[in-house]
C-alpha cells in the first residue's frame, strides 16, 4: 500500500508540474509551421511541450532528493535505477540532449552543428558510466571496455533519434514512452532486481500532463521534448541492469518504423536526411487514419513489447534474446503489411 501511495503522489505532482508548465510554453511563441512534407498540420502549433515533460520529471527528482536528505527511509538511494553518480550522469546527458532540441526548436540549428552536439553527448555519457554492464549474445557476453562504450554511443544516438523521427503525430511519440518507461519499471520488478524505482513513474505523469494538450493539438513536444526524454530512458535503460535484448525489446515499436524506413529509402535511392512521410504511422495518416487512432496502435504495441520485456527479464537465460527476435520478426512483419495496405488504398483513392 505504502508503494502504491508513493507511486501516485510522484505520478500526480509530475502531472500538474507538466500541465502547467505546458500551458506556460504555449504563450513563449515558439511554433511548429506547417511544411507541406513531413508535417501534417494546417496551422502552426506550440512546439516547446517537452520542457513541461522534464519540468514534471525533474521536479520529482527535486522533491526525492529533499526528502532522502531528511529522511533516507522515506525515499531511498533506489528512486531511480543505477547509483547515484550514473544516475546524475543520465540525469545531466538529458538535460544536455535537452538543450540541443531546444535550441534546434527556437533557432533551426544546422544539421552538422546538432550531430556533433549529438555525438559529444553520445560519447561523453558511456564515457563517464552511463553504459551497458555487457552485451549479451548466444556465443558469450560481450564485456570489452571500449565495445560497451561504442554500443552504448549508438544506443543513445540511434534511440534519440529514432525518437525524433517518431514524432510527427500527436501522442504517438511521447505516449509510447510513457509505456517504455513503465515497461522498464515492470521489467525491473519481475527480474533479479525485484524492486520498481518509484522514479521511473515520474516520466509516465509528465507525459500524462502534456498529453492533455497534445492529443488536442495544442501543443507539440517538439525536439526538446523528443531528445531529451527519450535521452533519459536510453540512459536510464543502459544503467538499469538489465539485458540488451530487454532494452531493446522495450524500444521496438520506435526502433522498426524508423529503421526499415530508413532502410527502404536506402534502397530507393533517396536521401535519409530529407523530411519525408514514409514512415509507417504516416502512411496510416495519409490514409485516413486519426491522430488518436494512429496513437492508440503504438500504444498497443508498445504495452505488448513491454510486456514481453517483462516476461523475458523474470525468465532470464536466452529468454531476453530468443523474445527481442520473435517480436522484431512480428512487427516487421507488421511494418511491412502496413505499408503495402496504405500504398493500395491510397492509389485507389
Amino acid at each position: 500500500m505504502r508503494e502504491l501511495i508513493l507511486l501516485l503522489a510522484i505520478s500526480v505532482l509530475a502531472a500538474l508540474v507538466s500541465y502547467w508548465t505546458c500551458r506556460l510554453t504555449c504563450r513563449w511563441g515558439v511554433l511548429d509551421l506547417p511544411d507541406g512534407e513531413r508535417k501534417f498540420q494546417s496551422a502552426p502549433v506550440p512546439r516547446l511541450g517537452g520542457v513541461g515533460v522534464l519540468a514534471g520529471i525533474f521536479a520529482v527528482v527535486a522533491v526525492a532528493g529533499v526528502l532522502h536528505a531528511v529522511q533516507p527511509l522515506l525515499i531511498g538511494s533506489d528512486f531511480l535505477p543505477g547509483g547515484v553518480r550514473t544516475v546524475a550522469v543520465a540525469l545531466a546527458a538529458s538535460l544536455l540532449f535537452a538543450a540541443i532540441g531546444a535550441a534546434d526548436d527556437i533557432t533551426d540549428l544546422n544539421a552538422t552543428l546538432k550531430l556533433g552536439l549529438l555525438l559529444a553527448v553520445c560519447i561523453g555519457a558511456p564515457l563517464l558510466g552511463v553504459a551497458a554492464p555487457a552485451i549479451e549474445s548466444p556465443f558469450g557476453d560481450l564485456t570489452t571496455p571500449l565495445i560497451l562504450v561504442a554500443g552504448s554511443a549508438l544506443w543513445l544516438l540511434v534511440f534519440t533519434n529514432a525518437t525524433n523521427f517518431m514524432d510527427g503525430s500527436n501522442g504517438l511519440a511521447m505516449g509510447t514512452l510513457a509505456i517504455m518507461f513503465a515497461g522498464l519499471g515492470a521489467s525491473l520488478k519481475l527480474g533479479e532486481s525485484a524492486h520498481f524505482p518509484p522514479g521511473l513513474i515520474a516520466p509516465v505523469g509528465a507525459i500524462a500532463g502534456f498529453l492533455i494538450l497534445n492529443m488536442r493539438g495544442k501543443l507539440y513536444a517538439g525536439d526538446v521534448g523528443a531528445f531529451g526524454v527519450s535521452g533519459l530512458f536510453a540512459g536510464l535503460a543502459l544503467i538499469s541492469g538489465l539485458p540488451v535484448w530487454t532494452i531493446a525489446t522495450l524500444a521496438l515499436p520506435v526502433l522498426v518504423d524508423t529503421l526499415l524506413t530508413l532502410a527502404m529509402r536506402a534502397r530507393r535511392g533517396e536521401s535519409l536526411f530529407t523530411a519525408h512521410r514514409d514512415h509507417a504511422y504516416q502512411a496510416l495518416i495519409k490514409s485516413g487514419w486519426s491522430a488518436p487512432e494512429v496513437a492508440l496502435v503504438w500504444w498497443g504495441l508498445a504495452a505488448a513489447c513491454a510486456t514481453g520485456a517483462s516476461i523475458a527479464a523474470a525468465g532470464g537465460g536466452a529468454l531476453p534474446f530468443t523474445l527481442f527476435v520473435c517480436l522484431t520478426v512480428v512487427l516487421s512483419g507488421g511494418w511491412i503489411a502496413v505499408q503495402r495496405a496504405c500504398r493500395q488504398m491510397v492509389a485507389g483513392v
